[in-house]
């Protein structure tokens, strides 16, 4: 077990490999209503990794008003429509991969953005 004193480091979102990301889920049929498409902070353990690599922790919609780790949000992950959303914001991340992993400048552009957020 992990040590119950640590503690999660806000996410320090890399605005180059989100909206990345944004496009590649915005192909796919995603909407992003107005102010869906601001980054969120929170803490997690995904924090922690973003200080450390550029990342990103993208959040979609399930198409349910149920909060998240509550009885009501279990039952909805397990419908179809959650599992077809799930689906796409698994290609997205995929493609966002794929084309960073294609294109050595924009890797050099990301990589940038996290020397600019994270401050080396």
């Amino acid at each position: 077990m992990g040590d119950p004193s640590a503690t999660y480091l806000d996410i320090r979102t890399n605005a180059k490999l989100g909206k990345l990301y944004q496009s590649h889920a915005k192909a796919m049929g995603v909407k992003y209503t107005s102010g869906s498409e601001q980054w969120i902070a929170g803490s997690t353990d995904m924090g922690n990794v973003s200080y450390v690599k550029p990342s990103i922790h993208p959040m979609y919609s399930i198409d349910t008003e149920a909060v998240n780790h509550s009885h009501g949000f279990t039952a909805a992950a397990g419908t179809k429509t959650a599992h077809e959303k799930t689906l796409i914001a698994a290609k997205a991340m995929a493609f966002t991969a794929i084309e960073v992993l294609c294109k050595p400048e924009m890797m050099k552009e990301i990589k940038a953005d996290f020397d600019t957020i994270i401050g080396h």
